[in-house]
């Protein structure tokens, strides 16, 4: 098809006017009353002279539009016309764009498909969770210029990097290894889970230390607290043994002593029986005395006491005689029967 490009000529336009003209007759005027002072006979006509003034700008701005009007006019004209020649191209345009994305869209998918094939030949079952195809997918593989050969090259090399990388991080003799491939299969980064594997092993073995050295000063003071207990069992043992032998020391003290004060009883007792029985003795003694005594005295009172029924005579004495004695005679004679009377 022969190619017809667009050719736009434009003679150059020709405007005359007057500025020069109207030019002076603004400045003349400006010269006129720069400076001037009103008065009331000089306003009236300065404002008629304002007015004047104004009626010119304005048929000036009026007669402008009009004559840009009409010298716009052809322009108008011819744009309208280049307008809708414009809007022309699009109809061959999209019928043409159409067929040629509806060719590069075929073609697309059918290199898509290829890309499918390739990569489930290409990569084993165990690696797709890692690597699915639309997270390697390259836009830039659907390019026509991209051969299947390179496609097969990057994915069999994104396929093996990732099999060694499994490979190493499930070799690693850890507990986060799950863990680790969980991370690789989020970043296909080797170097992250590997430090996550590190760093798992290093807090544990830091656990580990301080659960040993826990265990340690657990031992430590379970072997304290059992020496503790055994010398306080010991301390127990002597103290009860000597808090023993001091009660059976107080115990033989005590039997000593209460033997001692049985035997001070006793001897109390005996001596008191002794005393007793010397004093009931005495008694019994002093007792028989007495009653001899009395026998005797009676004997003699008795000796001295007047026949009742013998003849009586009156028979005067003077005695002398203390208080005492007198009443201890009034008694006596009383007692033997003697009849007185005090003179």
């Amino acid at each position: 098809m022969e190619e017809v490009r667009t050719v736009i000529t434009q003679e150059q336009a020709r405007i005359s006017s007057n500025f020069e003209q109207v030019e002076k007759a603004i400045n003349d005027t400006l010269e006129e009353y720069r400076g001037a002072v009103f008065t009331e006979e000089t306003k009236a006509c300065a404002k008629k002279h304002v007015a004047s003034l104004r009626a010119q700008k304005k048929h000036f701005q009026d007669n402008l539009r009009e004559e840009k009007k009409k010298y716009m006019q052809p322009w108008e004209e011819f744009e309208g016309q280049a307008k809708r020649l414009i809007a022309m191209y699009d109809e061959p345009i999209s019928l043409i764009s159409g067929q040629v994305q509806a060719f590069e869209e075929k073609r697309i998918a059918e290199k898509r498909q290829t890309v499918s094939g390739i990569y489930g030949t290409l990569v084993p079952v165990s690696l797709r969770e890692y690597i699915p195809l639309q997270r390697i997918y390259n836009p830039r593989w659907e390019n026509a210029t991209v051969k299947e050969k390179d496609i097969r090259e990057e994915i069999s090399g994104m396929a093996e990097r990732v099999q060694k990388d499994v490979s190493v991080i499930s070799g690693m003799d850890s507990g986060a290894v799950p863990a680790a491939l969980d991370l690789y299969r989020e970043t296909l980064d080797l170097g992250q889970a590997v430090s996550h594997i590190n760093s798992y092993e290093k807090q544990r073995q830091e656990i580990l230390d301080r659960e040993q050295e826990r265990r340690r000063r657990e031992e430590a003071e379970r072997i304290r607290s059992e020496e503790r207990e055994r010398m306080l069992a010991e301390r127990r043992a002597r103290e009860e043994k000597e808090a023993a032998l001091r009660r059976a020391e107080e115990e033989k003290q005590e039997a000593l002593r209460r033997a001692e004060e049985e035997k001070g009883r006793a001897l109390r007792q005996a001596e008191l029986e002794r005393e007793e029985a010397a004093r009931q003795a005495e008694a019994e003694k002093a007792a028989a005395v007495e009653q001899a005594r009395e026998e005797a005295a009676q004997e003699v009172i008795d000796s001295f006491i007047p026949d009742a029924d013998a003849e009586t005579s009156l028979y005067e004495y003077r005695i002398a005689l203390s208080t005492d004695a007198r009443e201890k005679l009034e008694m006596y004679m009383d007692s033997v029967g003697i009849e007185w009377e005090m003179m």
